[in-house]
């Protein structure tokens, strides 16, 4: 019996001696080509920023010099932005920009996204102000915000990509960005005006647009205006245009006196939309949004409030000139009694609905909603088309406005041999 168990521990000793001869893999055995995959599976562009700062090795291969790793990684991982600006409750940010607009009192506060609270807030009290102080956000895209002063009678200011080629693969950047102002001049010919403040306010305009970008300075130039297509559309007063959504590489204002105003982000050209004739009104802010285009730009869909206080999700295919009138029309697809509908949400009171409901904030996603009478933020789900009130975007008066990451990340590691 001795022998036997001094048999079995030798062969059990000698399996575990071959064991730790074998030799031990590390990452640093693998090939450039399996590298790039495990560092393609990284979640985010911060994580990928940290990995490359590892050694110079991983830098290299982040970092190379015809940005493939890069474009592959975009293409992969969209980016997620880290939070939102919202304008808070008591701030009346309006939809459009007139004479008569308001300028926020207070910056925005930067509300980070669900699952990054340990990340620190974003403050814009290093933003110069203007010299009377007035400023708002009125954009962003990327990890860049849009920042209008109070200059100018304005329609609408956007970002959009730079006319450069990313190599990277990202369009937009400090250096790598355009912004279409979107400005409306008065008909000064006009000879029904109103005339107010030094014959300031005027009955009827034109609106147009003028793009900047980065110049070569590294200053801002106006590149393009296109002033000489005043005619094509012919506004009212610009206290009753009203921003009305941004969607499908489109921008859409809706008019008191019931036209519907588009701006194509491509070509940067202004038309009106066709509406039926039963299907028009004063549109407002308050009670008319265009939230998605598709079938490349032939359908949109819209929210609207009804004149019995219902919200009703609306689609509206266009066939074309040549085709018959009757082939156009306007489809309902969700209608809901707010009042009816609303009657479970915390905090409503018995006569918020005596006045017709505003529109405050709307996406492809949500509509947010108020009663007329005060501000009480409930918003819908338009998937679900049901109401919530306890949804975290209901405490901000207005849509967010997301921000990314930067792209291409900063790296400062070493890569040198």
């Amino acid at each position: 019996m001795g022998i036997r168990g001094s048999r079995r521990r030798r062969k059990i000793t000698s399996k575990q001696d071959r064991k730790m001869e074998q030799p031990v893999t590390s990452v640093d055995e693998l090939s450039n080509d399996l590298l790039e995959l495990v560092l393609l599976g990284l979640d985010s562009s911060v994580s990928l920023t940290r990995a490359a700062a590892t050694c110079k090795r991983w830098r290299r291969v982040v970092a190379d010099v015809d940005g493939a790793f890069l474009r592959r990684f975009r293409a992969l991982h969209v980016p997620s932005p880290v939070g939102h600006f919202y304008y808070s409750v008591d701030a009346d940010p309006p939809c459009s920009f007139g004479m008569s607009h308001t300028f926020p009192q207070e910056d925005p506060v930067f509300v980070p996204s669900s699952g990054r609270h340990g990340r620190p807030l974003i403050s814009l009290d290093f933003v110069p102000s203007a010299g009377d102080g007035k400023r708002q956000v009125v954009d962003s895209h990327g990890s860049l915000l849009l920042i209008l002063y109070g200059v100018g009678i304005v329609m609408g200011a956007f970002l959009l990509d730079g006319d450069a080629d990313d190599a990277a693969g990202g369009g937009i950047g400090m250096d790598n960005f355009r912004v279409v102002l979107v400005l409306y001049e008065p008909d000064r010919d006009d000879h029904d005006k109103d005339l107010f403040d030094n014959d300031e306010w005027y009955r009827h305009g034109w609106p147009y647009t003028a793009v900047f970008s980065r110049g070569g300075d590294g200053g801002i130039e106006c590149v393009i205006s296109f002033y000489d297509f005043l005619s094509c559309v012919y506004l009212p007063n610009i206290e009753e245009v009203h921003l009305a959504g941004r969607t499908g590489g489109r921008v859409f204002w809706g008019c008191e006196d019931q036209q519907v105003i588009v701006l194509d982000e491509c070509t940067l050209e202004l038309s009106t939309m066709a509406f039926p004739d039963h299907m028009t009104w004063g549109f407002h802010a308050s009670n008319f949004r265009v939230v998605s285009v598709y079938d490349n730009g032939s359908t949109v869909r819209i929210v609207c409030i009804t004149s019995s206080g219902d919200l009703e999700v609306r689609s509206y295919t266009f066939h074309g000139d040549d085709s018959d009138e009757s082939d156009d029309e306007w489809v309902v697809e969700k209608r809901v009694e707010l009042a009816e509908a609303s009657l479970h949400l915390p905090g409503r009171k018995e006569g918020y609905f005596r006045c017709l409901p505003v529109i405050i904030a709307a996406t492809e996603e949500f509509v947010m909603l108020s009663p007329s009478e005060e501000t009480w933020l409930f918003s819908m789900d338009l998937r679900t088309m049901e109401l919530e009130r306890e949804h975290e975007r209901n405490r901000y008066k207005a849509a967010g406005y997301p921000c990314a990451p930067p792209w291409p990340p900063v790296m400062h590691a070493c890569v040198g041999d």
